[in-house]
């Protein structure tokens, strides 16, 4: 019997990683929608009083982040959110919709379209900043 063994290439675009995650707050973006709208993103933080560089961890994904499940084990978090990213693209076997507050096992959990897309429809920004809010400041 003949079989085939196929390589599977590693991804070679690694996330970056930054901020110290103090206060339990995962961001994960995309790395082209955090370039274009970082002040947004620092808008978005600062309006629920936490600092980006010490109370949050923001994981700029190039493209698809399965990595994100090694992270999440890494430190404890109370709430992952994902920007302009689908659930599969992080390694979460979940249908979910965006603008709705998931209760995980050991996180919240809320999706939204992109910050580009946010910025274009003031519908969507109201929609995640009311799922902000509700997370952070009631």
């Amino acid at each position: 019997m003949k079989t085939n063994i196929y390589r599977i290439p590693e991804s070679k675009s690694q996330p970056e990683i930054t901020g110290k995650g103090e206060k339990g707050l995962l961001i994960a973006i995309r790395t082209d929608d955090k370039t274009k709208n970082e002040a947004t993103l620092l808008g978005l933080v600062k309006a629920i009083k936490l600092d980006i560089e010490k109370d949050v961890i923001v994981v700029s994904c190039p493209g698809n982040c399965p990595s994100l499940n090694t992270i999440l084990s890494s430190q404890k978090f109370t709430t992952v959110i994902l920007i302009g990213m689908n659930p599969d693209e992080v390694g979460f076997s979940l249908n979910a919709k965006k603008y709705f507050i998931y209760k995980m096992e050991s996180f919240n959990l809320l999706l939204s379209d992109s910050l580009n897309d946010l910025n274009s429809d003031k519908s969507k920004k109201m929609a995640f900043w009311q799922n902000l809010q509700a997370l952070y400041l009631s």
